[in-house]
């Protein structure tokens, strides 16, 4: 029973491995542009793939520890179930890191600096961006078709509907995704704001200065190439701010827009 205990213990980390994306919910229903939501679903589907190797690494973590603290206790059920917990912990972090090296790899993104860092998060930035216009740039031409057909006389009122929820919804989930994109990179510029003053109060101090001056102007150096790094991540995430308004007003133009053309079939039909 103890060990029948421990093994259902074991078998619950598989479920641990889940998370929220953080591009927030699906809430699209694809059934006419699969090709506009390619984007947005490339960016899931890579994030999936991070979060299932951290899952997978786990889970594997846990056994091996559950049977490590088996042997190591003479069998007792309570050695399993520690070695399970801290080989679920260790299974985690080296999961999370594989998968993220696989996913750096994957990305052409080797982070081995601080500057490097930086680059990397303005890269995820650019990522995110360029999925979620790719997708509105693609939505905005199935929109222009669509009211095309109506006006036609092309397609009928109910699949018109069907169509245009599907490209509003579309269209709301990638504007979302920029908005979620502009708040990392206002995150990060905060972070790396407070970074800098600190390291900057450090290399102030006497005794630092007085300890190794060769040094302090190296590290001084790179906080100017960090700062003007950080300066093109601060105009990266005003673009994208600026990308969302104009997404937003242009939905708001559709949707005036297929209302008018809705209307007036509406009309000619009575």
């Amino acid at each position: 029973m103890r060990r029948f205990t421990v093994w259902i213990l074991v078998i619950m980390l598989l479920g641990t491995g889940g998370c929220a994306s953080k591009y927030g919910p699906q809430k699209t229903s694809v059934n006419y542009y699969p090709a506009c939501y390619g984007p947005i679903a490339d960016l899931r589907n890579n994030e999936h793939g991070t979060a299932a190797g951290t899952a997978t690494g786990a889970v594997i973590g846990a056994l091996g520890g559950a049977l490590v603290g088996l042997l190591a206790t003479g069998g007792k059920w309570q050695g399993a179930v520690v070695g399970g917990a801290t080989g679920g912990v260790a299974g985690t972090m080296a999961g999370n890191m594989y998968a993220r090296k696989q996913q750096e790899a994957d990305d052409n993104r080797r982070l081995a600096s601080y500057l490097q860092d930086l680059d990397g998060d303005i890269s995820n930035l650019d990522l995110a961006g360029a999925a979620a216009r790719t997708s509105l740039q693609c939505y905005d031409r199935q929109f222009n078709q669509l009211v095309a057909a109506i006006r036609a006389r092309q397609i009928d009122r109910q699949s018109a509907a069907a169509r245009y929820s599907e490209i509003s919804s579309g269209r709301e989930e990638a504007i979302a995704i920029l908005g979620n994109a502009a708040q990392y990179g206002r995150n990060l510029d905060q972070q790396y704001e407070q970074a800098f003053m600190n390291e900057e109060q450090n290399l102030a101090k006497p005794a630092q200065q007085a300890a190794g001056k060769p040094n302090v102007a190296a590290k001084m150096k790179n906080l100017e190439t960090a700062r003007s790094r950080k300066q093109a991540l601060a105009q990266r995430t005003r673009v994208i701010e600026q990308q969302k308004s104009e997404a937003q007003e242009a939905s708001a133009r559709q949707t005036r827009e297929i209302n008018e053309v809705m209307a007036n079939l509406e009309d000619i039909r009575a």
